[in-house]
């Protein structure tokens, strides 16, 4: 007996290949749908909506697409899910399908870090960068404000003088 799991990845196999067709019954009429000789026909234990899916899709947990409650697609009479089998040819060449896949997998996950290593070590960088530039920014700031107080400083000295320069002329 398969697992949730592997239902689930059967199930994704089967809606990629198009193997599942989940209509109702009004919808086949208006569009066209054909049920295929070899397509397991059952309805939604919980809202009656009629289903139509492909017979590798026997004993698999399914989603109504009407209610959303999971239903378990019937297995045919006379029909055992070890019909459903691979031949021992077509498990190999998907073994080593997923080998191949798990492989390049890899190679762009090492890829991937050392893109995120190399991120990482940039953006640190930056962080010191923008920290100096921050520091930078805060001595000129200070200088403009020591600038502006000199300058005030000698503005306040110059008129100072002028009125002493005043009072000395009306002496």
């Amino acid at each position: 007996m398969t697992n949730d799991t592997d239902d689930a990845r059967i199930l994704e196999e089967m809606e990629s290949e198009d193997v599942l067709a989940s209509t109702d019954v009004q919808s086949e009429e208006s569009e066209g749908d054909e049920i295929r000789p070899t397509d397991i026909v059952f309805d939604c234990p919980h809202c009656g909506h009629n289903h139509a899916i492909d017979y590798r899709g026997a004993g698999l947990q399914i989603n109504c697409v009407a209610c959303g409650q999971s239903s378990l697609v019937p297995i045919p009479e006379g029909m055992k899910i070890d019909d459903l089998d691979l031949s021992p040819g077509e498990l190999l060449t998907q073994l080593f399908q997923t080998r191949r896949m798990l492989v390049k997998s890899e190679q762009r996950i090492a890829e991937l870090e050392e893109m995120l290593a190399s991120i990482k070590m940039r953006r640190t960088e930056l962080e010191k960068s923008r920290m100096t530039t921050l520091h930078r920014c805060a001595e000129l700031v200070g200088m403009c404000q020591n600038g502006l107080k000199l300058q005030g400083d000698m503005a306040n000295t110059l008129n100072r003088m002028i009125a002493l320069i005043g009072e000395e002329q009306q002496l």
